[in-house]
């Protein structure tokens, strides 16, 4: 009788098996560095959502108010604020948009009200807020999202202020 080892099939196996080790290691990392990737994308999208939802929010207030002496800075509880004023019904009314711990606020109140800066709502998350008037009718808007992310833009006023 003639007994021979078949090497070759051991050795078939075990290359497969390390192929296949190899296979499920590569998955893994892959696995893993697809998950990193994946959280700083949707960090990511978070901070350009917030920020894009401050600046829409403030664009859409600056045109709403484009006309007369509509626009102007103030502060609410010392805190810096811009301010659109509206009239309703014979009645003036103030729209503050501040920052306040980490938040663009808003607050709508009567003018000459006791208002609190502590009353707004929240409209997004922002660790800045500045915001200047420049020369010839144009706003600097300052945003900083709280991850560092920052948005730099302009708004021309195109509404003529009405003499004092």
């Amino acid at each position: 009788m003639n007994h021979r080892k078949n090497t070759g099939h051991s050795v078939s196996s075990l290359f497969s098996l390390l192929l296949f080790g190899v296979f499920v290691l590569f998955l893994i990392l892959m696995l893993l560095f697809s998950a990193r990737i994946y959280q700083q994308t949707v960090k990511q999208t978070d901070s350009d959502s917030e920020l894009g939802t401050a600046a829409t929010y403030l664009t859409t207030k600056f045109r709403q108010h484009d006309r007369g002496d509509e626009i102007f800075s103030g502060s609410l509880d010392d805190i810096p604020a811009l301010c659109f004023r509206d009239d309703i019904k014979g009645k003036e009314y103030i729209t503050y948009i501040y920052l306040k711990n980490d938040s663009l606020m808003e607050l709508f109140t009567a003018k000459g009200s006791q208002a609190s800066s502590d009353a707004g709502t929240v409209i997004s998350q922002l660790s800045d807020f500045r915001f200047s008037e420049m020369k010839n009718g144009f706003y600097h808007f300052s945003l900083e999202s709280t991850t560092g992310v920052r948005s730099e833009f302009l708004l021309h006023r195109t509404g003529k202020k009405e003499a004092s």
